[in-house]
């Protein structure tokens, strides 16, 4: 469930694309990001250039903001399962990332 049920947070889809991103530009080091600059402000530049379209495209990155929904509050995510709430939402969002992910690495960015 989104905003890992904190209720607020940034979006999961954001997070684990940053971790992602991080992990494919320093993909086969073995030292810590600090060791390997190059690769390391890729990743930086990359995942800012990720925040900034998806900030301009739906106008937030915050969880609750973006799903309509405070996970933490048991009605909200009852009305947001019985109303599937996430394909007017979630599936919107990762289909913005997935797509994003894929250009920027056809782009040699990542």
């Amino acid at each position: 469930m989104g905003a890992i049920l904190s209720g607020q947070t940034t979006c999961g889809l954001l997070i684990g694309s940053s971790i992602a991103i991080g992990l494919r530009c320093g993909q086969g080091k073995k030292d810590i990001p600090e060791e390997h600059e190059g690769e390391r402000n890729k990743a930086i530049q990359v995942v800012g250039e990720l925040y900034r379209d998806f900030l301009k495209e739906f106008g937030s990155t915050d969880c609750k903001t973006l799903s309509h929904c405070d996970f933490s509050n048991p009605e909200d995510l009852t009305r947001y399962v019985q109303h599937k709430g996430w394909k007017n939402a979630c599936d919107v969002f990762l289909k913005f990332v997935m797509n994003r992910c894929v250009k920027m690495a056809e782009e040699g960015k990542i």
